[in-house]
């Protein structure tokens, strides 16, 4: 049995979990198996939900921001009404990491074909650096239409929030691990952190550049990424080839 809205859209259904949760009488013959896949059941509902409202809501972000009102208003061009926007708790901040989880997760189905076309070579060290910096560009291609809007600059506000933080260095830090994955790495060992903070930091300082960028096709932001990356060579031909003997000066200092 479902409760439906005045549009027709189901949004909050009543299931016997729901009897479960709302009270202990007349529960001493239930089967403690049965009610668990009931609110499994509810939980992948209510996650299915969700993600569409998110995905609607990314089409109000140009006009209306990362916030309560896009979400809102992603919720009611699907029927459901706007109070559905109280499934997201932490606000705009939860629309943000969606755009960033999805993007995460195109460039991670995207970047073989890509790399392969430009007849790179993930088993080759020499192509690791070439391989970093054609993944960097495609993923802050992604961002491409809120920085011309302005918007991803408040959503890089809403993530450096400290309530948000742990979950946005979370999805960098994946971010940079599939790069290195799709790289070839496979160090065991001090330099597989090392390579992902080294990465990090490339990868933040050109998104920087990027929200400043006036030149065409952000080709500014692509000459100080070739810089960064062509640093990165060097310190690592200066540390002896490891980019792990890089970091340890850096790391004695702090």
């Amino acid at each position: 049995m479902a409760l439906s809205g005045l549009t027709g859209n189901v949004l909050f259904r009543w299931t016997p979990a729901s009897r479960y949760q709302s009270t202990d009488a007349f529960t001493d013959d239930v089967d403690p198996k049965e009610t668990q896949r009931l609110k499994d059941e509810e939980t992948v509902y209510e996650t299915e939900i969700r993600h569409k409202i998110l995905d609607a809501a990314l089409g109000y972000v140009d006009i209306s921001g990362w916030s309560k009102q896009a979400l809102a208003e992603g919720s009611e061009s699907l029927g459901y009404p706007g109070v559905a926007h109280g499934l997201f708790p932490k606000g705009g901040v939860e629309l943000v990491h969606h755009f960033y989880q999805q993007s995460n997760e195109r460039l991670a189905s995207e970047l073989p074909a890509d790399i392969q076309e430009a007849q790179l070579d993930p088993l080759k060290a020499k192509d690791d650096l070439k391989i970093l910096r054609l993944a960097v560009e495609k993923r802050l291609r992604m961002n491409a239409e809120h920085v011309f809007t302005g918007k991803w600059t408040e959503a890089m506000g809403l993530m450096a929030l400290p309530t948000n933080a742990p979950s946005s260095l979370k999805l960098l830090a994946h971010l940079v691990d599939d790069m290195w994955h799709h790289a070839g790495d496979t160090s065991p060992d001090f330099s597989w952190y090392a390579k992902r903070a080294v990465l990090a930091a490339v990868y933040k300082s050109t998104e920087l550049s990027m929200m400043q960028d006036k030149s065409e096709d952000f080709r500014s932001t692509w000459e100080f990424l070739d810089r960064r990356i062509e640093d990165v060579r060097k310190g690592i031909a200066m540390a002896g080839g490891s980019i792990g003997q890089m970091l340890i000066p850096l790391i004695m200092q702090s």
